[in-house]
């Protein structure tokens, strides 16, 4: 639930804000991470509006593209649905290629993921599932998420480390995010409209060092069945075996959210995509997803299932 703590001095602060960016931009040093974000909230709607969310959710159209790694392009269905810190995002392509969708799911306590095949993994649900103090801290999703710790800064122990950046030639707000724990070795940066402060751009960055788990067949992370099964042009498989040296594995996951507009009280992004890469041990892999929203519901009651993911 928002703090009105965070609130207060928002009217003042918006003005001032306001004029600054009005122009071609402004130091540094003359805006914080706290102003960012407690604008960033003020963006989603009024104090009250974001009091009486209780619960979000929406159905829409899914896409996903595999770039490298695997081929193809399907489309499909979506829905999001949250609940508190519970989350669940589903996408559904029926049954192509061996790829019926993805799932990923927090119920407060555990994450799960949805199977492509018994016991195997797609590369993006294996990530979340190895990384899953990516939903367990509300990064996921964004402001589709109830767990979104930037409503939930009180009492929390969150270092931030704020800079004006350009990414795709746009000039943005950047806050590295550092929790306490849950994160490991993972660098999350979140990225912010110069102007309205909305979010527009989550990025996790891991990179690891002699990781076999990225290799094909790797231990633990299933992907290599997956990956194995990837043609390339002409038949070829989409990976090299692994073959000498242990370059560091890099893994990369970019949430985007575009497309704002108002739904009822409240101004939330109606296109979320997900770009997911792997580079290491042999291995290439890089897929995006991109949800469009259709319909929204808020505020109704959801069985707890739907936040634990279909093995």
């Amino acid at each position: 639930m928002l703090n009105a703590k965070w609130l207060v001095p928002l009217g003042a602060l918006c003005i001032f804000l306001s004029a600054e960016w009005k122009g071609s931009g402004f130091a540094e040093e003359q805006v914080t991470p706290e102003q960012v974000i407690a604008t960033h909230l003020k963006s989603l709607g009024s104090p009250e509006a974001q009091a009486a969310l209780k619960t979000l959710a929406f159905v829409g159209t899914s896409s996903v593209d595999f770039i490298q790694g695997m081929y193809g392009s399907m489309n499909g269905t979506s829905m999001v649905v949250s609940d508190g810190e519970k989350l669940g995002i589903v996408l559904k392509f029926g049954d192509y290629n061996n790829y019926p969708g993805e799932y990923f799911a927090f119920d407060g306590n555990e994450v799960s993921v949805g199977h492509i095949n018994p016991g195997q993994r797609s590369p993006l649900a294996d990530f979340i599932f190895r990384y899953n103090g990516m939903m367990k801290e509300g990064l996921l999703g964004g402001v589709f998420s109830g767990g979104w710790p930037l409503r939930h800064l009180e009492g929390k122990e969150r270092k931030f480390k704020y800079r004006e950046t350009t990414v795709d030639d746009r000039r943005l707000h950047e806050i590295e995010y550092r929790p306490e724990h849950r994160l490991e070795n993972m660098k999350v940066r979140l990225y912010f409209d110069l102007e309205t402060c909305r979010h527009v751009r989550t990025e996790y960055r891991v990179r690891i060092r002699d990781d076999m788990s990225a290799a094909p067949g790797g231990g633990g992370t299933r992907t290599g069945r997956f990956q194995a099964t990837a043609k390339g042009p002409e038949g070829a498989s989409g990976f090299d075996t692994l073959s000498g040296g242990l370059p560091d594995s890099i893994y990369v996951l970019i949430e985007e959210f575009d497309d704002f507009k108002k739904v009822g009280a409240m101004e939330l992004p109606h296109k979320y995509s997900i770009y997911y890469s792997l580079e290491g041990q042999g291995t290439a892999f890089v897929g995006k997803w991109t949800i469009t929203v259709g319909q929204w519901a808020f505020n109704r009651d959801y069985d707890n299932n739907i936040f634990a993911a279909q093995k």
